[in-house]
């Protein structure tokens, strides 16, 4: 979460040119995919340990190219 903060910082500095600020957004948003399946992971082993008896539920992966942490470098 540190590093996240850092490059968000970073961003917002009105010195950083857009040079440095690809490379910033890239790592930005792989902290945030990482981010996310940690946060799915925890919550499907939290829901398991509430619920012993039900059948776990079935992730499925999704694909690379599908950019679901609600930015778009189109």
């Amino acid at each position: 979460m540190s590093r996240l903060e850092q490059i968000i910082q970073q961003l917002d500095n009105p010195e950083t040119g857009l040079e440095e600020m690809i490379p910033l957004v890239e790592e930005g948003l792989s902290l945030i995919r990482s981010s996310k399946e940690l946060l799915k992971d925890a919550e499907l082993r939290i829901r398991t340990l509430e619920n012993p008896q039900e059948p776990a539920p079935e992730t499925t992966p999704q694909p690379a190219t599908q950019n679901n942490d609600g930015f778009s470098l189109q």
